[in-house]
Formats: C-alpha cells, sequence, structure tokens
C-alpha cells in the first residue's frame, strides 16, 4: 500500500506517523510546499515575546527523523493536482518541473492561509501575518533591520491578544485594532472585563469600533489611517484576522466542500470519495453540543485529525469523536478559556439558555498569589443540560475549562457538576471550588 500525504505540519505529519505504526509495511511519502516539516507554530507568539530563545526550538522533528522512521518527506515539493480517477497526484518540484505519483491512498493535510486585508498600502513592507515558522522569521528580521518601536495588531481573537501580550512585554508601544467593541472576539462581554483592564493596565492602545482603511507609507509602514478619521503612526502592522482552509486543490479534484469552505470528512476523516482522507485546518470537527460542522483550526484538533485519517487510510479503524471547542490561551499574567458555546452562541442556535457569572479565588485566601478567577457557566433551561463555560483570571487557573469539556461530551447538566468531588489544597483552590461554586449558583438560579 502506498500513501501519499499532502502537507507537512500538524495534521499531516501526525497522520503519516500513525499510518505508519498502523501498517508497517506501507510506503509513505509526505509532500510539503515549504522549507519545514512539523513545525509547532502554536508558539510563534512565545518566541516573538522571548519566552522561547528562537524559531528553531519550534521544529518539533525533521525530515531525517521520519526517514528513520521509514517515512519519505519532499520538502518544497508543491501537490498542485489530484486525479481521483487515476490515483495520481501531480507534484511541482523545487526546479519548477512537475511529475506525477501514484497512490492508493491519499490524506489532504493542507492547512489553512492566514486571512490579509485587502486595504491600499496592504502591500508594503512591514505588513506581515503570522501562520508559520517563514513569518516568524521575516517578522524578527523586520524588528531588527527597521528600528521598530510601535507595532498595531489588527484582530480581536486570541492570535490578536497572544500577540499585544508579546510585544508589549518586550517593551514595544503597542495598538489594537479591532472592528468591536471588545475583545477577545468570540466570548461574551460580561466576563472579559478583566483582560479589558489587563489592555489599560499594560499601556495598550485601543483602536475599537473602527476599521482599517489605509497603511500608508513610501517603501514601508509610517501610518495607518482608520475609516473613524483616525490617523496613528507605527512601524509595522500584524494582520491576525483570521485563517481559511487551504481547500482549492481539493475543489478542484471534485471533493465536496463543508462549513466556512473546508473539507467535508465524516467520523472516519474520509472525504466524499473514498480512500481520500483530510486532516488538519483545511477540513472541519462536528460539535459536541449541537452535533453540526464547525470550523475549529486547532493545533491540537489538527493532530488528533491525523490520528485518525493515518489510521484508517492505513488498513486500521478509527472515529474522531465530536468536539468541545476547548480553547485556552495566555494574555499577561491571565489565561483565558473556554469550551462549547457561549450564551450568545447558544441563543443564536435556539437553545433557551440560562447564565450566570461567579468571581472567586482560585487559590485559598491565605495562600501567596491567590487571585480571581471569573466563570461564566451557561446551560439550557428546561433539561438543564451544560452547554458551555468561559473563565478568565490567573494562567495557571484557567485549566479548569477541561472538567466543563469531558462533561459535554457526556451530555451532562448542572446538576452533574455540582456533584463533581473537586480536589482540594490549598495552593491549587479553596476548600469550595471556583467551579463548584458556579455550579451551586447555577442550580439555585
Amino acid at each position: 500500500m502506498k500513501i501519499v500525504v499532502i502537507g507537512g505540519i500538524a495534521g499531516g505529519t501526525s497522520a503519516a506517523a500513525k499510518a505508519k505504526r498502523t501498517n508497517k509495511s506501507a510506503e509513505i511519502v509526505i509532500y510539503e510546499k515549504g522549507k519545514y516539516v512539523s513545525v509547532g507554530a502554536c508558539g510563534i507568539p512565545y518566541v516573538l515575546g522571548g519566552y522561547i530563545p528562537g524559531p528553531e526550538k519550534l521544529i518539533v522533528r525533521r525530515p531525517e527523523d521520519f526517514e528513520k522512521s521509514g517515512i519519505k518527506v519532499k520538502l518544497e515539493h508543491e501537490v498542485v493536482g489530484i486525479d481521483l480517477d487515476k490515483r495520481k497526484v501531480l507534484v511541482r518540484d523545487p526546479q519548477g518541473r512537475t511529475f506525477e505519483d501514484p497512490f492508493d491512498r491519499l490524506i489532504i493535510a493542507t492547512g489553512a492561509s492566514a486571512r490579509k486585508l485587502d486595504v491600499p498600502g496592504s502591500n508594503l513592507r512591514g505588513v506581515f501575518t503570522v501562520k508559520g515558522l517563514d513569518d516568524l522569521i521575516a517578522i524578527e528580521s523586520y524588528i531588527k533591520k527597521e528600528n521598530v518601536n510601535k507595532i498595531l495588531i489588527v484582530g480581536g481573537g486570541f492570535i490578536a491578544l497572544e500577540l499585544i501580550s508579546a510585544f508589549r512585554e518586550r517593551g514595544f508601544d503597542v495598538y489594537s485594532l479591532y472592528y468591536k467593541g471588545h475583545v477577545p472576539s468570540r466570548f461574551d462581554r460580561d466576563v472579559v472585563e478583566p483582560v479589558l483592564s489587563k489592555l489599560d493596565e499594560k499601556g495598550v492602545k485601543k483602536l475599537w469600533n473602527t476599521e482599517l482603511e489605509e497603511i500608508e507609507g513610501r517603501e514601508r509602514v509610517e501610518r495607518v489611517r482608520l475609516k473613524s478619521g483616525e490617523i496613528v503612526e507605527v512601524d509595522m502592522v500584524i494582520m491576525a484576522v483570521g485563517v481559511k482552509p487551504n481547500s482549492k486543490l481539493a475543489k478542484e479534484a471534485g471533493l465536496e466542500l463543508s462549513v466556512a469552505e473546508s473539507i467535508k470528512v465524516d467520523e472516519h476523516m474520509q472525504t466524499s470519495e473514498e480512500g481520500i482522507y483530510a486532516a488538519g485546518d483545511c477540513t472541519h470537527c462536528y460539535s459536541v453540543v449541537t452535533g453540526k460542522p464547525i470550523y475549529l483550526p486547532l493545533g491540537s484538533i489538527a493532530n488528533r485529525h491525523g490520528r485518525v485519517a493515518g489510521t484508517n487510510a492505513a488498513g486500521g479503524k478509527a472515529i474522531m469523536a465530536p468536539v468541545a471547542a476547548g480553547t485556552v490561551f495566555k494574555f499577561f499574567e491571565l489565561g483565558i478559556a473556554k469550551t462549547g458555546l457561549t450564551e450568545r452562541e447558544a441563543i443564536n442556535e435556539g437553545f433557551n439558555t440560562a447564565s450566570v457569572l461567579v468571581k472567586a479565588l482560585d487559590k485559598a485566601h491565605y495562600f501567596p498569589g491567590a487571585g480571581r478567577l471569573w466563570i461564566k457557566l451557561v446551560w439550557e433551561k428546561e433539561s438543564g443540560r451544560l452547554l458551555g463555560a468561559q473563565m478568565v483570571g490567573p494562567y495557571t487557573a484557567v485549566k479548569r475549562i477541561d472538567v466543563v469539556s469531558a462533561l459535554l461530551h457526556k451530555h451532562s447538566t448542572i446538576e452533574d457538576l455540582k456533584n463533581v468531588d473537586m480536589a482540594y489544597s490549598p495552593p491549587f483552590s479553596p476548600a469550595w471550588d471556583p467551579l463548584s461554586i458556579a455550579a451551586n449558583q447555577a442550580v439555585k438560579e
């Protein structure tokens, strides 16, 4: 059996490694159009923030590591076509020559591309997106060469906030531009007050409820003009406005697409064509709360996708379970986390919702370093079924979100959460854990 994998980052390399473990006699080749394979891209903001000493630390495995396992890796080889009938891919090598390569099974792990706002001046030097190792290297090089001091971060998601935190902690003047009235996006307004306070405390300049109209400069970024009429002098612009799945190759081959133009797959990660699988940021998941397909480009999900796709492509049996959509990230000293649906999302999905917001210490009050943890729970009124949770507080405390994620997978209720026996010790929680306090308050509601 020959398995071809298109894409060599999280989903692709995870799929290839699992396929080889499942079927040791399988011939496996990874085609990656970039210069790197198996990169921990989620660590990019932490390299930019100085927590991690250099880009090379994000490389998880190198081509020679895969070769030792019997997996061929072809870097700077771009798959430019898929022939489903003939079971072949068309590949362009670094010299621009093309060749065909046959396969028995195919795994498409083409990932996603960073979105870039199409405004005048967006092609000036000093305008960046952040998706891969090349972006990281280019940003660091530009900062060193151009004496950067003022940085504009466009976007309101967790990548934008991670970048704001990273650059501000390095001493740059940082501007946050977002077209809505609060960050982070996809969180309810009433739970993010600590985030807004932290932005002010750290001296981040907020440019909200407006949009980018133009980036100005002779050869490089010098200033931006906003739709509000304001003009702001900056040295660099980073657009963190989301990603889009790289599904064009699959679409041109005749494969079906799904939500957000991602590649449609079933629970086995098989596409609309038998023997053709997809994994990672180019495809979708299914929500454990609604049962609907959702687009969730996260490294943890991509690796799970890859394991399932690789197992099935190699002749094994595996299922990709629905996801609770758990997300967590660090913002200065804060941790910000969510799982399931926010209250706004639940209402939009047609649920008759109830919610509670509590603020409780994450440790015993007498233990050094105790901080305030904000927890919002959302549930269905009639059944009491948990729908989601959001947390903001000390970054060491918000991994409690995983407790709610686990319960969402079991379609548990607020009463079930109230009855969870939470571990207690003063350095880790009060006698009544904040999550237990929230659940008890919810039951009273």
